[in-house]
């Protein structure tokens, strides 16, 4: 990639993973996580848009609070790419904090945003994807668009987009009409059986300058706040509120067209257990895949990842996900994460405040 390339790209990298836990928790949320590979997530995914744009024109936005992990993950990153909020203040403040400090290096700047706990293979239709997504938003600069693909399970956990006709006549480009955000079971089974559903990988190309505009027409306040930031680094000054609840708020709401780039790249959101079953099944091969210290005799169709310095000794087991840190030690059916979201969310709160090994066992 040309370094006068007005091509950049930016992961998201403030969020805390709480739906895997409990390997995935405040002080160290998933994306600084390897989960079945060598790197950590936000690592595999630096490496991914390098492919893309160039290690020099990646810039990562995170919370204070990780500044120093997402550093120690990726040295390749010119620590002056390095966007910082003060505290976290929803992904739409993020978004226009990212505009603004890209612009500062390249107004004419053109940003590929991905979140840091993707898994995306092969590489190859993905950098195919990418390159669409760059050509269409710098011919049509008014335009964003998002790299989508089509559905393959009914999934509750993930986004849709409804999807139609051909944006500015080109062809595999669609035009997004309606967005949802975690159906339910039944109509995400809707969404499966239909043509012009599909799943939004949360793959964003923009330009700077039109995000900055569209975020400033939507939402005047924010914008002033977050441009205020900008000028004075005062951590007052840094709000989202009130802004949109949602990053394509902005552009749907004040009528920016957006764009969905078919795209034929597998990929999983490592945003549940059984979202990272699928991934790295796909990926190995197997249905019984593991991390970490584990002996098994005749299991299939399991999930083991341990983080502990035990040995995670499993026979038999059929469609059950096993997770151990060196805290807790996590037993549930996958289908049961799969059709109960909520599970890890109650078990962790039933969790909190409870004693280590002394404690009663009911």
């Amino acid at each position: 990639m040309s370094t006068t390339s007005h091509r950049y790209a930016v992961i998201l990298a403030g969020g805390r993973g709480t739906r895997l836990w409990p390997i995935s928790t405040q002080e160290q949320p998933k994306q600084f996580q390897a989960l079945g590979d060598t790197r950590p997530l936000i690592a595999q995914t630096f490496d991914r848009l390098k492919e893309c744009v160039g290690a020099g024109h990646i810039f990562v936005s995170t919370t204070a609070e990780y500044a120093d992990d997402v550093l120690a993950s990726l040295p390749e990153l010119d620590p002056e790419h390095l966007v910082v909020e003060p505290r976290p203040e929803g992904k739409p403040a993020a978004f226009l904090l990212i505009a603004h400090r890209i612009a500062a290096v390249d107004p004419d700047a053109v940003v590929l945003s991905a979140a840091s706990d993707s898994s995306i293979v092969p590489l190859e239709a993905f950098q195919a994807a990418a390159d669409r997504s760059f050509d269409f938003v710098e011919t049509h600069p008014s335009w964003t668009t998002l790299l989508a693909i089509a559905p393959t399970q009914a999934d509750t956990s993930l986004g849709y987009v409804r999807a139609t006709g051909h944006a500015m006549g080109v062809p595999g480009i669609r035009v997004a009409r309606d967005f949802l955000e975690k159906p339910s079971h039944a109509v995400a089974e809707e969404f499966l059986a239909a043509s012009d559903y599909f799943w939004n990988t949360s793959h964003y190309c923009f330009s700077v300058a039109t995000l900055k505009e569209a975020y400033q027409q939507a939402s005047p306040e924010m914008g002033a706040a977050i441009t205020a930031y900008v000028r004075s680094g005062d951590e007052a000054d840094y709000r989202g509120d009130p802004g949109p609840d949602h990053e394509l708020l902005p552009f749907v709401d004040c009528g920016w067209p957006i764009g969905v780039v078919e795209s034929d790249f597998r990929w999983y959101d490592i945003g549940t257990w059984p979202s990272l079953y699928r991934a790295l099944a796909d990926s190995k091969g197997s249905d019984l895949v593991t991390s970490g210290a584990h002996v098994d005799l005749d299991s299939s169709s399991g999930l083991v990842v341990n983080d502990s310095p035990l040995t995670v000794v499993t026979a038999g087991i059929e469609g059950l996900a096993v997770i151990v840190s060196d805290a807790v030690v996590l037993v549930a059916p996958i289908a049961t994460l799969e059709d109960h979201p909520q599970t890890i969310a109650h078990l962790q709160q039933r969790c909190a405040g409870v004693a280590g090994p002394e404690r009663e066992i009911q």
